[in-house]
């Protein structure tokens, strides 16, 4: 009489045991601005060297930060952002699982905190299209020379958390007219069109001549595969855009989110985004790319609390002055 129970509970055990384990090897989800193919790439070469299977997001700020709004979305067990800011900002609502993974020792102080580490570092720099007949621009002012009218582009800072983080350190400077620049710009015919890709397509099709911010390791990759473009550091300074990479606390992999993380901060994973012309965290992992020391670069802004209040408001008024 017994032995029919018995039978139910031990399939009842099976069936429990059966989706434990597949839960245990659900896929890990990650959200990832880009470039696309650096998160392709590590999220191969990690399921290759674990077996576990990597779901990517990958758009730009304002689509991973919209997709991490959005309830119905899957939720993000890794994020990594393009904005050191919008992700001190994160910390500080509370929103990231304090982690310290392997690796962490060969990171600078400046690009790791207890709960996000960079994941690599770029700056912002002007690009400009050799045979466009237009003089080689040495700083960010240069392109409000009539010479460039209708024939500049930039990327909108909404889009880019690295953009905005640049015209919020431009703006933090004393003496700087970040504002007065980009209204002479604006009149000049500069239209912000999106990401770092939209905005480099204009360039590389020939419909501008060229771009006033872009992320410089979209732009060095281009150039590595032919584009008749030059990668020029403004002689004023530009600033390092440290790519943080989070835990979420809501993680639902959370032991994976961990190895994920170690993975790209190990050599092989710290190969793999040198190899798309970002400065590895790491410092014992060389770059193919000029690296900071070459590059003058304008000092964090003082306030760099996670408020976001300041960061807001650059926002706001860029959206106001390119809607006039």
């Amino acid at each position: 009489m017994k032995r029919p129970f018995v039978r139910l509970l031990t399939a009842c055990c099976a069936v429990l045991a059966c989706a434990t384990a597949a839960s245990d090897a659900a896929a890990l989800t990650v959200y990832s601005v880009g470039p696309a193919p650096l998160i392709r790439r590590l999220a191969a070469d990690f399921r290759d060297e674990t077996g576990i299977e990597v779901n990517v997001f990958q758009g730009d700020t304002g689509q991973v930060l919209a997709r991490l709004a959005d309830p119905s979305a899957a939720p993000a067990d890794v994020v990594i952002l393009g904005s050191w800011d919008t992700a001190l900002e994160m910390s500080r609502r509370g929103e990231l699982l304090p982690y310290r993974p392997a690796g962490y020792e060969h990171v600078p102080s400046a690009y790791r905190t207890p709960r996000f580490i960079a994941q690599g570092v770029a700056t912002l720099a002007l690009v400009w299209r050799v045979d466009s007949g237009t003089p080689r621009p040495e700083d960010w002012n240069d392109l409000a020379a009539p010479v460039y009218r209708d024939r500049i582009g930039t990327v909108d800072p909404a889009q880019s958390g690295s953009s905005l983080d640049l015209i919020a350190a431009l703006d933090a400077q004393r003496g700087t007219d970040i504002w007065g620049l980009l209204a002479a710009l604006r009149d000049n015919g500069l239209a912000p069109s999106g990401s770092n890709a939209q905005a480099m397509d204009a360039v590389l099709k020939g419909g501008k001549a060229a771009l006033f911010a872009v992320a410089d390791h979209t732009a060095l990759e281009d150039k590595a595969h032919g584009a008749p473009i030059e990668v020029i550091f403004p002689r004023s300074g530009t600033i390092a855009t440290a790519r943080p990479m989070m835990i979420m606390k809501r993680a639902q992999a959370v032991r994976d989110a961990k190895r994920f993380v170690d993975f790209v901060l190990s050599r092989k994973g710290q190969q793999d985004v040198a190899d798309e012309f970002i400065i590895p965290a790491r410092d014992d992992v060389a770059a193919k790319r000029p690296g900071l020391d070459s590059i003058k670069l304008l000092p964090a802004p003082a306030d760099r609390t996670g408020g976001g209040t300041g960061r807001d408001a650059v926002l706001k008024r860029f959206a106001a002055l390119f809607s006039q």
